[in-house]
């Protein structure tokens, strides 16, 4: 499976012709340009520096997805999809490495008719961009492998059955197309067995050092009309949800909004009790950062051995509180930008803000592993947008403002370009750098019913109201434009 599949003669075209480019000019600089970029009066890149630390899609794509050997049209996803990343800009470091990386297969990933893999890789330490170029290599192919491994002994076993019975086996009875799927607990297993043996590689890959460098994972596998989201770290998948399932032409008017109520969707309410509005769209975190912020996760990394420190308690500006109250990431956003970190009893390293990534191999020794959480829903037609983000896209925009951008525009490649340009301000806003910033943008249409239970268990998940000081941020602007 291809990292991007190039359909059309002109895509090929144009994406040779960008390669060409490209190897011109890096054989002209010897590809080892190290011109400091030009600034402007407040010491921010201007535009042209800030267009040529941008790649991605040339334009959005669209691919069909579910069960396509069904013959019911419901059993379909349309999916368009973009992505782009930007490289970040560090003062003291002009010409760092974009560390974030993305994968994407848009179909037949492991053989599946309607299957895709979408990823973002953010990568972390000083070899952080070489761990994300092997997770983005190795975690897809592990993946692939084994959904194909297990479809094709789950057919073996029916071929057996049905020749006992003497039944007639089907056409093309061996090829993948007739294998049956995977039930979701199968494709959970196999997406957690890939994480783990893309981790144990990784350690073993002596080409790339992983002592204090690793990279996060954050991946959406569709399959059998179901989307399993895996998330090792603190990258992000959002859904935007359309209350009522109404579809990306537009908000109900008035008289259909007595319809939609009567679909169910009333029953989903907001932190406070508050009923949503029929045709919103809201967002529903998929993925819970796993950062010292939680709980949950502070106590697992303490018990096998962590120290939970800011940097101020590390230098002994503050006091240690080991009672740290939860952080609802993705709700609010962090004022102070002093969060707790992991580090070993007796050394103040490694210093993670993530409690889980793919590498690490230091930190692996004090809870800081490979396991991937796992949230699998069905595709259903209040499912609009999905966004898969490293965090240099959420740091200072939360989920909700992420889908409000993304449902202002007309196409995945213009939601994409519109979410750089807010991060990128928010960070220009509060920050002397600017981290790497990557994101693939899904826009879902499927005529599914929607099931309000599923949906309810899921928020019931997500954060729910802020416990730390937090601030809000200025307006991006018009984001029609």
């Amino acid at each position: 499976d291809k990292s991007e599949r190039i359909h059309s003669k002109s895509e090929k075209e144009k994406i040779a012709a960008k390669r060409s480019k490209a190897l011109a000019q890096a054989a002209g600089s010897g590809n080892n340009d190290k011109t400091p970029p030009k600034l402007n009066d407040a010491g921010h890149l201007v535009a042209e520096e800030v267009v040529k630390r941008v790649m991605g899609s040339v334009q959005s794509k669209e691919t069909i997805l579910g069960d396509v050997k069904s013959g019911n049209g419901e059993d379909l996803i349309r999916v368009r999809y973009a992505a782009l990343t930007q490289r970040g800009y560090y003062p003291d470091d002009p010409h760092k490495e974009n560390q974030d990386d993305y994968y994407i297969c848009g179909s037949k990933f492991g053989a599946g008719e309607g299957d895709a893999f979408f990823a973002v890789f953010d990568g972390h330490g000083d070899k952080g961009h070489d761990c994300a170029r092997f997770a983005k290599k190795r975690l897809p192919s592990i993946l692939a492998a084994k959904i194909k491994k297990e479809r094709a002994a789950l057919n073996a076993k029916k071929i057996k059955t049905m020749t006992e019975n003497k039944q007639e086996k089907p056409k093309n009875a061996f090829h993948p197309s007739s294998w049956p799927y995977l039930d979701e607990k199968q494709y959970i297993d196999v997406c957690r067995q890939a994480h783990i043996q893309c981790n144990n590689e990784l350690h073993d890959e002596k080409k790339v050092k992983d002592f204090l460098s690793g990279t996060t994972a954050i991946s959406v596998g569709f399959h059998a009309g179901r989307m399993t989201v895996s998330n090792v770290g603190d990258s992000r998948a959002v859904l935007g949800y359309r209350v009522g399932g109404v579809g990306l032409e537009g908000t109900p008017a008035e008289e259909e909004k007595k319809e939609i109520s009567s679909e169910g969707d009333s029953e989903l309410v907001d932190a406070t009790g508050v009923k949503y509005e029929p045709g919103s769209i809201i967002a529903i975190p998929l993925s819970d950062d796993q950062t010292p912020y939680r709980r949950d996760e502070r106590k697992r990394l303490e018990k096998a051995g962590a120290r939970i420190r800011t940097i101020d308690q590390l230098e002994g500006r503050k006091p240690i509180d080991e009672n740290v109250d939860d952080f609802n990431l993705g709700v609010d956003i962090d004022e102070e930008g002093d969060m707790p970190r992991v580090y070993c009893q007796d050394h103040n390293y490694p210093g993670t803000a993530f409690s889980r990534s793919l590498g690490d191999s230091i930190a692996e020794d004090i809870g800081v592993n490979g396991e991937p959480e796992i949230l699998t829903k069905r595709v259903t037609k209040g499912d609009e947008i999905l966004v898969i983000a490293s965090d240099g896209v959420f740091e200072f925009l939360t989920n909700q403002r992420m889908i409000d951008i993304c449902a202002a525009c007309d196409d995945p490649l213009h939601a994409c370009t519109k979410l750089l340009e807010a991060s990128y301000e928010q960070w220009l806003n509060y920050e002397l750098r600017t981290d790497d910033i990557t994101c693939i943008v899904l826009f879902l249409q499927s005529g599914k019913a929607d099931d309000i239970a599923e949906v309810s268990r899921i928020m019931k998940k997500a954060p729910k109201s802020p416990k730390m000081k937090t601030t809000s941020f200025p307006s991006t602007g018009d984001l029609s434009n």
